[in-house]
């Protein structure tokens, strides 16, 4: 159950959203062991509703979620307690600043959700994620152009395409959203 804000980005057809989610879901919990008693970013995390999914069905996993709209992390936090979520930690802040101002999560964490804007993920806030180093990415996109571009570097910097999926979130347009596993 998630209200939002006017200025909170939410998917726009609730129905196919809740088919991307559990894709992602699935991604991220598929090697359960890998998310079970660690911490999990979730980057550009809008009102937090994929970390607080992914919250609700793991063990003992604290979920970080960061995003740059603070009405956004308001929704989250008030969504989470709605909901009776706990292990979350909601941050508004941009991504970039925020990966510089808590080194501490380098080579510490396993997986990390990544669903950016329809520009991607600045050139240089997508090498800090790449120096955390984690084993796995979700990355979620609604441009596959830009996904390609950050898929690219990412790949460079030793990570694979283990699964690819896409979900068609607005039938009869040429829009998808697409939804990558990457390991190292």
């Amino acid at each position: 159950n998630f209200e939002i804000s006017m200025k909170s980005f939410f998917q726009t057809n609730p129905k196919c959203a809740e088919k991307l989610y559990s894709k992602v879901v699935d991604y991220a919990l598929e090697n359960k062991e890998a998310i079970d008693n660690t911490v999990v970013l979730d980057l550009f995390c809008g009102t937090g509703t994929i970390g607080q999914i992914i919250a609700s069905k793991a063990n003992n996993t604290k979920i970080v979620d960061v995003d740059i709209v603070a009405s956004a992390i308001e929704d989250a936090e008030e969504n989470a307690k709605r909901n009776k979520i706990e292990g979350l930690q909601f941050y508004a802040a941009d991504v970039g600043k925020f990966l510089n101002e808590h080194p501490e999560y380098t080579n510490k964490i396993r997986t990390i959700i990544l669903d950016p804007a329809r520009a991607g993920i600045a050139p240089k806030t997508l090498k800090k994620i790449i120096n955390l180093n984690a084993e796995r990415l979700v990355y979620v996109s609604c441009n596959p152009a830009t996904q390609a571009r950050d898929t690219e570097q990412l790949m460079l910097a030793g990570y694979e395409i283990k699964k690819l999926s896409l979900v068609d979130q607005f039938p009869h347009t040429a829009h998808i959203e697409t939804v990558v596993l990457f390991e190292k």
